[in-house]
């Protein structure tokens, strides 16, 4: 009996670690995703602080994997992102 309840303990251990390694593998992959977005970000901004105050800029806005729209932004984005 002793060992029966030894192994339902163990099996319901094993089983949170595959539930939560599971997770932590997701946590991670998720990281990756952001920081590739954060270098992304900041390349961007870099080549955006060489342009004039006065240059037009655009942000693209994606509706579904077909429908790109780049939609104007006013010359006023430095005030906003460089502070």
């Amino acid at each position: 009996m002793a060992d029966q309840s030894s192994r339902t303990v163990f099996l319901e251990i094993q089983s949170r670690l595959i539930e939560h390694t599971a997770k932590l593998k997701q946590v991670k992959n998720q990281m990756r995703t952001k920081e590739g977005e954060k270098k992304r970000a900041y390349l961007t901004l870099g080549e955006l602080r060489q342009q004039p105050d006065d240059t037009n800029t655009y942000k693209s806005i994606e509706i579904n994997k077909s429908v790109v729209l780049n939609i104007p932004r006013r010359s006023s984005w430095k005030s906003k992102w460089l502070r």
